[in-house]
């Protein structure tokens, strides 16, 4: 980060943790700090500042505004660590309004754009919404890679609450793929860690962990725990004390306290009314439905269910409205964008994996060409196309074809050199090596696409690639380069794929 005292590093470091804890005067703190960093003449920690007012604009059921706060930051810096921080809060912000795909895709560069050396606290927190978007509503079972990975950084950070909010999100996510053995394990060290550092548990990780212990048969704790929680426990998102009063509303019902249950219910479409929780009140609404079928007020069952789907379907209207709104907001940014000079390298760079993209490679070669032979040194060109990706969306979804193109990316990354998606699912590499050199390298990439873990990614997954390799001669321009590759790549295609052809 720039020089600024160690006070304001503090504080941004306690505010980004701060999010997971409480946000009682957390928007002041966080304003307070974007003051005094304008006044050091810190303009980097100033615009993490402002994320931090995004942010909570995020978690208090404003998620437009808190994303548009975030895209008019990064349109208005080209500091690596502020654009990887606003991916991150424009990410948290999707994924509330329901668009995870897009979500997804800004989460990936928020965490890949991070370096060793950066913030730990800020590392942490964009691997937690990294590995919580991949897996939320993921088909074909979830991946606990990105927790593991999530988890590291959180206690490398040595943050409490943000050990217990990966925790969290890794027991929910493990909890609704159907895994309770590891959601009640995960429910053991959130408790753990919490007693332990002294932590309190926000409102969100009591709802868990109470929803855990009831479907593994524990539900007295679960009742006293969650009863503790809406009386006690600070709420990190708007819906966290609606969302446990939906969880002691169906402990109450499985008890026999029907009653009991309803008065719960109506206490949360109440909450969910005045802070404009739709999807809450929806969920409450068909809850009302099944325990009065409970009751066998049959009559009044049916008029709550169908006043449930009343409120789903206008619901997913306003959802569809919002994220069309967000959508139209962003496509005026990256008009804006494209006009100033310093977005020039993010102009450059693949949106989804954070390799340079073909303008970029396209630019690369062309200067290494015009550079003499006895300054750059020998190059060797590699293209690598992904086998059968077409099979990969239409079996797994565009989704899991995002993330498997991301994961490429990431071993295209370790080979070295300038790595770059050319189009599609084919991939560029520029390497200052000679032919030998060259080739043993783009093997091991080779091997790498082919031993990696993809049944983590997807059950039942896996990826190869085909490569085209080739050395820069004297007599080539980049079309000719790049054209020799291009055959060589087929080349390995038609042999088979899964294989490198050089030439």
């Amino acid at each position: 980060m720039n020089a600024a005292p160690a006070t304001l590093d503090g504080s941004l470091d306690s505010l980004v943790a701060g999010v997971y804890v409480s946000h009682k005067g957390l928007a002041d703190r966080a304003e307070a700090l974007v003051r005094a960093a304008v006044t050091a003449g810190d303009r980097q920690l100033a615009d993490l500042g402002r994320l931090v007012l995004a942010e909570l604009h995020n978690r208090g059921g404003r998620a437009p505004e808190g994303i548009a706060q975030a895209r008019a930051v990064l349109a208005g810096t080209g500091d690596r660590i502020v654009v990887a921080h606003a991916h991150a809060v424009v990410a948290g912000g999707l994924w509330r309004i329901g668009d995870n795909a897009q979500a997804v895709r800004n989460a990936y560069p928020a965490s890949r754009m991070l370096h060793p050396g950066d913030p730990p606290v800020l590392r942490a927190d964009h691997a937690i919404v990294l590995a919580l978007q991949v897996n939320d509503r993921r088909i074909g079972g979830m991946s606990h890679r990105e927790f593991r990975v999530a988890q590291e950084l959180a206690e490398a950070a040595r943050v409490p609450a943000l050990i217990l909010a990966n925790l969290n999100n890794w027991a929910w996510c493990s909890y609704t793929s159907g895994d309770l053995r590891t959601a009640a394990d995960l429910v053991d060290r959130m408790r753990m860690c919490s007693e332990r550092t002294g932590e309190p548990l926000n409102a969100s990780c009591a709802d868990t962990m109470a929803r855990i212990m009831l479907e593994t048969g524990d539900p007295a704790g679960a009742l006293a725990l969650i009863e503790r929680a809406i009386a006690t426990s600070e709420p990190t998102d708007s819906d966290a004390v609606p969302n446990a009063l939906i969880t002691l509303a169906d402990i109450q019902r499985r008890d026999g306290n029907v009653g009991a249950a309803l008065d719960t219910l109506w206490a949360c479409r109440e909450m969910a009314a005045r802070d404009r929780l739709a999807d809450v009140d929806a969920l409450a609404r068909k809850m009302i439905a099944g325990c009065h079928a409970e009751l066998g007020d049959f009559a009044t069952a049916y008029h709550e269910m169908v006043e449930f789907h009343e409120a789903w379907t206008v619901r997913r209207s306003e959802r569809s409205e919002v994220m069309a709104r967000v959508a139209h907001a962003q496509f005026a940014v990256d008009e804006a964008r494209r006009t100033t000079e310093r977005f020039r390298e993010m102009a450059e760079r693949d949106a989804l994996t954070g390799l340079w993209n073909r303008r970029r490679s396209d630019a690369q070669l062309a200067d290494l060409i015009r550079t003499p032979a006895t300054q750059r040194g020998p190059v060797s060109v590699a293209l690598i196309d992904l086998d059968h990706f077409k099979a990969v969306n239409d079996t797994y979804t565009h989704a899991i074809g995002d993330m498997v193109l991301c994961r490429v990316a990431e071993l295209l990354a370790k080979v070295g050199g300038h790595a770059g998606r050319h189009g599609g699912e084919e991939f560029i590499l520029i390497l200052d090596a000679d032919p030998a050199v060259a080739a043993r390298r783009v093997e091991g990439l080779r091997a790498a696409i082919q031993s990696y873990a993809w049944t983590a990614v997807a059950n039942g997954l896996s990826v190869t690639a085909s490569i085209g390799l080739t050395a820069l001669r004297p007599d080539d321009t980049a079309r000719t380069l790049v054209n020799r590759a291009d055959e060589l790549l087929y080349a390995a295609k038609h042999a088979g794929r899964n294989r490198v052809i050089t030439g």
